[in-house]
């Protein structure tokens, strides 16, 4: 039985990752540093259509809404949403219910990259 929702996708396409980072400013500028070396990150302030769907899409501090957006502009995508260590619990089940594959209540860069990369090996089991 395979209960993933996301498209299978072909061994050729699990070697090459893409991931579409939508931050403002500075955040996150040193994801690449923490992902692995043959993956690509994209940096946007928004989430606009990048050509073929990202394997990840990271949504720095979005709302349910824009949450609910990306995972409709990005439907094969795993949607992985950063939010400030001091958010609300109400938030956090917000961005999950909105579609939001994973939460992570961190500023720390390593910390959101592990949760990426925990994405991908769900999507590739």
């Amino acid at each position: 039985m395979n209960i993933l929702t996301l498209p299978q996708r072909s061994a050729s396409g699990l070697d090459h990752v893409t991931v579409l980072l939508v931050a403002g400013g500075t955040r996150f500028t040193d994801l690449t540093r923490y992902l692995p070396h043959d993956w690509t990150v994209l940096r946007r302030t928004t989430d606009e259509p990048v050509g073929r769907d990202p394997d990840i899409v990271v949504l720095d501090d979005p709302g349910p809404k824009a949450v609910t957006a990306a995972c409709l502009r990005h439907p094969s995508s795993a949607i992985v949403v950063v939010l400030s260590p001091y958010s609300d619990h109400q938030e956090v089940v917000d961005v999950l219910e909105a579609g939001a594959d994973a939460c992570v209540r961190s500023n720390t860069t390593a910390v959101v990259a592990a949760h990426v990369e925990a994405c991908r090996r769900r999507q590739a089991a």
